[in-house]
């Protein structure tokens, strides 16, 4: 039975294409596998401070066993993985949806279950689910809009809402251009639904991010911390942009920025962990590690995103703030994947590269 099947926008897209990978805005690093006893992917900043400290060094501590933390995007990881399949780089990855389908359909993953690693007894089974027996996201987030308080008194209800209001020149808005991980699922699949578009057909959400284009209330961007500098730069008032990370900045620097999820909901945005094959017999264990309720809670605070585990207890100012499966949009990335190329193509012809 296919998990989220009555919040069926198209359950998540598979990003097959350079420009997404790229759009993770984190530099790559080569690591040895050799260098420690078990290797594992992150992405950077912040999100991976609180991997290290939530996840590595309580494994570390535990085991007494080392971690080499790497960094990249998640399709150059599968690649590298793919090129050395009997002894890969890799032991673990915790990457995003589209790369793990990619690694799935490539055979380069281990099944896991409950006996492997116990602790997924304690997951959301909607959430183990959409790893399809490979794998389960540790975290997921939804990606809304940003804004500011004071330069939006009253922010969009819902998505067309939005769209109208830029193009109207209500607020100075910043939308992810086709380069950023975000944009075939949060914004094309998503316009795709409201304004009648297909995979086969986007141009209804063209058209839109044309229009927006066109009335000069909107810019462009390609990696997570554009948007951010520009609000505190007071270049623009919203964004579409993740929620973890916006209330992260409304609690550090900024306690004008809030966030809100329109109507009919957000794309969620999961970070999913696997087991590569034929990668140290330790990865499984590291997987139980990044499935435990201590592990998922400490991460899940400090990143302000909503934990798979049910046993995760969150803190009074983040449990009002994190997404629910409920009003939480899953894309499929199997049912659009294969046109993801088309929609570069498409974007850059009509709305520029």
């Amino acid at each position: 039975m296919k998990p989220f099947a009555h919040r069926n926008l198209s359950r998540r897209l598979p990003m097959l294409c350079r420009a997404s990978a790229a759009a993770l805005g984190v530099l790559c690093t080569a690591h040895a596998a050799h260098a420690a006893d078990l290797t594992v992917t992150a992405f950077g900043g912040t999100w991976e401070k609180a991997y290290r400290k939530c996840f590595v060094e309580p494994f570390e501590k535990e085991t007494g066993k080392s971690v080499d933390v790497t960094l990249g995007n998640p399709l150059q990881w599968v690649n590298q993985v793919a090129a050395s399949p009997a002894k890969p780089p890799i032991d673990v990855m915790v990457s995003t949806p589209e790369a793990t389908h990619i690694a799935i359909g490539r055979g380069i993953l281990d099944p896991i279950t409950a006996k492997e690693v116990p602790n997924l007894a304690q997951l959301d089974p909607r959430l183990v689910a959409y790893g399809k027996g490979y794998g389960f996201p540790i975290t997921y987030g939804d990606f809304g809009l940003m804004y500011n308080k004071k330069r939006v008194k009253n922010p969009p209800r819902t998505w067309k809402e939005f769209v109208d209001g830029v193009v109207a020149g209500k607020y100075q808005a910043a939308i992810p251009d086709i380069n950023y991980v975000a944009t075939p699922a949060g914004l094309i699949t998503l316009f795709n639904q409201l304004y009648g578009g297909s995979p086969a057909n986007i141009q209804p959400a063209l058209d839109q991010v044309k229009r927006m284009r066109d009335s000069k209330n909107v810019t462009f961007f390609s990696e997570p911390n554009a948007p951010l500098n520009a609000m505190r730069n007071g270049d623009i008032d919203i964004a579409m942009y993740y929620d973890g990370r916006a209330w992260a900045e409304h609690d550090s620097t900024n306690p004008d920025i809030a966030w809100i999820n329109p109507k009919p909901g957000s794309v969620a945005f999961p970070n999913m962990a696997v087991k590569v094959k034929n990668g140290s017999p330790l990865g499984m264990k590291f997987l139980n590690t990044l499935a435990s309720s201590e592990g998922q809670s400490c991460f899940a605070n400090a990143m302000q995103y909503t934990a798979s585990n049910s046993k995760v207890t969150y803190d009074a100012k983040v449990k009002p703030r994190i997404a629910t499966v409920e009003g939480s949009i899953w894309v499929n990335f199997d049912e659009i994947g294969r046109y993801v190329p088309q929609w570069i193509e498409e974007w850059n012809k009509q709305v520029g590269r």
